[in-house]
């Protein structure tokens, strides 16, 4: 699934990786609360004044014969997870999206119809209206400034520029990437690491109108690539470089850093001469966003073992925070029904290890993301 700018699944050479022992495969579980998601935007796409998702499918363009061969393996792997996908040939895959696959490069591309994009915005926007009607009150522009603990519990937090206390019998903490800040404030360690990403867009395309998307998202995992369409433009993300962690602090007021060629430049370059869109035009706006990866890339969903009353739903991607949120929902409200045995998102599942090899193997899965997602 994609949203702006995605964080997807790419495959690159390893020898750049920081290397680290293996952790189990989050394949299924992934699997399970994507799905879980994609049902539940479409859902809210339905009722929303405007769509929030367009289901227009995923290419996943072999350009050698051993990814191609791994294409006809994914097609049973995902029937076993129940994703339908289909291998096209070469001609069917330049066919689905002309701009974006390379014809003399795509020997063809593995393609899973259920795939889609989300307007992260307008999808925030359903997904508060719809908890409004069921009672959720929001309180807008009024930063946390810390966790409020009490006897060895967790019992609200701190708001605004008068630390206004607001009391709550369990607080969850989903900041994103400042996850980390308020957590270490009350004594708790999140298994997770920031890293930066680079997302660049073409100028506008004569011939495209405003729809956002209306073709597959397109991906060249052998090369670390992503791209698709914006309306009136096309992007691009890649993987293909080292990683770059990010530590927050209470000062990031943005997870968008400055886009810098040392970094990034390189990479962006190869990633644009392997997309036919990005060969005819102009490249235009470029950004550094920041995401959260964990040692086995699955979130951290649930209490926190060390300090009753503050539960997590943290590094989760918009293509998984749709299942995350029910997973925790059913968690907090104690239903019995889990998406994913609650085991295996445990906040606290790494707390023997050290912060090294937390930050070492977290970062050892940046390339080579789309062997899991």
């Amino acid at each position: 699934m994609s949203s702006f700018p995605e964080a997807g699944r790419a495959g690159s050479p390893a020898d750049s990786r920081p290397k680290a022992r293996p952790v189990p495969k989050p394949a299924g579980q992934l699997a399970v609360l994507a799905k879980d998601s994609v049902a539940t935007y479409q859902a809210l796409s339905q009722a929303a004044p405007t769509p929030v998702f367009w289901q227009v499918g995923c290419l996943e363009v072999a350009t050698s014969p051993a990814r191609l061969e791994q294409a006809h393996r994914d097609v049973e792997h995902g029937r076993r997870l129940g994703i339908e996908a289909r291998v096209l040939d070469a001609a069917g895959a330049v066919a689905s999206a002309p701009a974006l696959v390379d014809a003399e490069l795509a020997l063809g591309a593995l393609y899973i119809p259920s795939d889609g994009a989300t307007d992260p915005a307008a999808l925030t926007h359903a997904l508060v209206a719809a908890a409004e009607r069921g009672g959720a009150g929001f309180r807008w522009n009024s930063p946390v400034r810390a966790l409020e603990r009490e006897r060895g519990r967790v019992v609200g937090v701190r708001v605004g520029e008068d630390a206004e206390l607001l009391r709550a019998d369990r607080v969850v903490l989903a900041a994103g990437i400042w996850g980390p800040v308020l957590a270490a404030d009350a004594g708790v360690r999140l298994p997770m690491v920031d890293v930066q990403h680079p997302y660049v867009f073409t100028t506008e395309v004569a011939g495209l109108d405003d729809a956002p998307i209306d073709i597959p998202i397109v991906r060249y995992p052998d090369h670390a690539v992503y791209t698709r369409r914006h309306g009136r433009r096309y992007g691009l993300g890649t993987y293909s470089h080292a990683p770059l962690p990010l530590t927050p602090t209470p000062a990031l007021t943005s997870a968008e850093r400055p886009f810098r060629d040392a970094d990034f430049g390189a990479a962006v370059a190869a990633a644009g001469a392997l997309v036919p869109a990005f060969r005819d035009v102009p490249q235009g706006c470029r950004l550094n966003g920041v995401f959260a990866l964990t040692p086995d890339e699955l979130p951290l969903v649930g209490p926190a073992a060390e300090l009753p009353g503050l539960w997590f739903a943290e590094a989760s991607w918009v293509t998984h925070a749709g299942g995350v949120g029910r997973q925790l929902a059913n968690m907090l409200l104690d239903t019995g029904h889990h998406l994913v045995p609650p085991e295996r998102l445990a906040p606290g599942r790494f707390a023997h290890w050290s912060d090294e090899k937390i930050h070492q193997t977290a970062l050892g899965h940046y390339q080579g993301i789309y062997d899991a997602h």
